[in-house]
């Protein structure tokens, strides 16, 4: 779950931080194309870019087979003495929390100074059912607009002395157009965005841009609204920002105050341009979606794709032959018959690097087959991969970098398997059979390997209705020479698990399965289909029919 979160944040962290710079470098433009209040809308951008990369990633095309997977994980000899490597997302994640409750606290205490250096604040009757004009007894910090949930409009207390009367008018109306565009909200959420990217500079400089092109927004709203009061507005501006000066500004997170802290020269400046004209603004808004939908979409398919499965019969089961380490001294080959979408495990130990894997197969588009899996070495997970095969296909799974010799890899090779319907007439007769849950390789004997001896052998279990095996003896050997084997199947199958079969009533009960396992030394192509076709006979002879082999 932690990690899950934590490369959630820094997939929000990448794609926003892509966005905020091509935001950065187009505002100047588009506001000269196409009038600040389109400059204000493309920092939308930013937001929707972040939020796409949290749905679900986008599905794989369906292709023929997928043979190898990149290489996930490089990894080295582990010694007895070394400790195992800790997952390093948990403590930067706890290191970003303590970093965003740090930020949030600061600002919030910004937020309350701010309000106390206003002193008590006195309701006026101008309009105060819809804006919520009120007087306060300071002259500081005002005028602005303040509070995220409920804003009110906070006049200084000199504001009628301050300003002229046609100037007072284009404040309020100013204070007015924040109000109308939720901006105090939109500011507390770029606070919030703050807070949450504490650690990036990028998103802390990026908002003290996007709070000027807030205000270049309202200026020129206004200034569309009252085309003749440029000189009356740029002289209400010219007198806060020389009031200002005088004391202390103290930021304001949750609120849009009236300029002083803004660039008065690029606002003034912007005062003097001919407003846009409407066929320009409506391209500019054409512009804008097409840019900034087509940048989310690139930032959603960006993301690591994964395959998209269909709905599957319940009954469906996927047959799973795994060559271990192929072509090498300690190939291992294992033969599973597990349920369409339920995991199981395999394990193996040697000397230098002990390792688990999980897999679970699903059906995917086009009668494929994905299987999905968690390999772990030494305790430690090493990779996610996944392949996407067609049935009866051999895919490839490689942990470690090319040339390695200690490189781990996987061949899978999987099919469709959907099972014999049986009639039943006692409701204890098993309506389910078992499957496997976890089950290690068998060690090859010593001396069946340096004799060459190879074969398969047919091991009858007893499974429980806990899924421990109860019994097991060897039913049959092929060839008989190989008779050798038969011990080390049976030391390896009486440590299995597995799923228990389950009666008509849908209750855990025993069974009685016949299992192949099969030893082998080194396998050709001929050698692999004849051993296929073996194995294919051998799985119709484990089947579960009343709780007895009919093998």
């Amino acid at each position: 779950m932690r990690a899950d979160v934590f490369d959630a944040l820094m997939a929000m962290t990448l794609a926003s931080s892509l966005a905020l710079v091509a935001v950065l470098v187009s505002r100047g433009p588009v506001r000269r194309a196409f009038g600040a209040r389109i400059a204000y809308a493309t920092w939308l951008i930013v937001p929707l870019t972040a939020l796409v990369v949290l749905l679900p990633a986008p599905s794989l095309p369906v292709i023929s087979v997928m043979r190898v997977v990149h290489a996930v994980a490089h990894y080295g000899p582990v010694t007895a003495a070394t400790p195992a490597a800790m997952d390093w997302r948990s403590p930067l994640l706890l290191l970003w929390l303590i970093g965003v409750f740090t930020s949030g606290a600061g600002f919030a205490l910004q937020q309350r100074l701010f309000l106390r250096s206003l002193g008590r604040l006195h309701a006026l009757d101008r309009d105060a059912s819809k804006h919520r004009i009120v007087r306060a007894e300071s002259s500081m910090g005002s005028p602005a607009l303040i509070g995220a949930w409920r804003p009110r409009i906070v006049l200084p207390a000199d504001f009628d002395t301050r300003y002229a009367a046609h100037e007072r008018e284009l404040i309020v109306a100013h204070e007015q157009m924040h109000f109308a565009q939720g901006d105090a909200f939109i500011n507390a959420v770029a606070t919030l965005m703050r807070c949450l990217n504490w650690f990036n500079p990028l998103v802390h400089f990026a908002v003290t841009r996007f709070r000027l092109d807030q205000e270049l927004a309202c200026d020129a709203a206004v200034i569309r609204r009252f085309p003749e009061a440029r000189r009356s507005y740029a002289d209400a501006m010219l007198k806060t920002q020389l009031a200002g000066q005088s004391r202390q500004e103290l930021p304001l997170p949750a609120g849009c105050r009236w300029p002083t802290g803004h660039p008065l020269k690029e606002r003034i400046s912007m005062l003097k341009r001919p407003l846009p004209t409407r066929a320009r603004r409506v391209f500019g808004i054409t512009l804008l979606l097409v840019f900034g939908l087509g940048f989310a979409y690139v930032a959603w398919a960006a993301q690591s794709r994964r395959p998209q499965t269909m709905a599957s019969s319940p009954d469906a089961q996927v047959d799973v032959r795994l060559r271990i380490n192929a072509d090498s001294a300690d190939e291992r080959s294992i033969d599973i018959v597990s349920p369409v979408g339920e995991p199981f495990s395999v394990s193996g130990v040697d000397d230098a690097h002990p390792w688990e894997a999980t897999f679970v197969a699903r059906m995917v588009e086009g009668g494929d087959i994905a299987l999905a899996s968690t390999i772990r070495r030494n305790g430690e997970v090493i990779g996610n991969p996944a392949i996407v095969v067609k049935p009866d296909e051999p895919g490839t799974i490689e942990i470690g970098a090319p040339g390695e010799a200690d490189k781990f890899s996987i061949e899978a090779t999987l099919a469709l398997q959907t099972p014999r319907k049986v009639e039943t007439v006692d409701a204890e007769v098993s309506a389910a059979g078992a499957t496997y849950r976890a089950m290690q390789p068998p060690t090859y004997p010593a001396g069946a390997a340096s004799a060459g001896i190879e074969g398969v052998v047919y091991v009858a279990l007893t499974i429980g209705a806990n899924g421990e095996v109860e019994e097991a003896h060897v039913d049959r050997v092929d060839p008989q020479a190989s008779a050798v084997l038969g011990d080390a199947a049976l030391d390896a199958v009486r440590k299995w698990r597995f799923n228990p079969a389950h009666s008509s009533t849908g209750l855990p009960v025993s069974s009685d399965i016949v299992t192949p396992i099969r030893f082998v030394l080194h396998t050709d192509e001929e050698e692999a289909e004849e051993h296929a076709s073996a194995l294919s006979a051998a799985r119709g002879a484990a089947s579960v029919v009343g709780g007895q082999s009919d093998g």
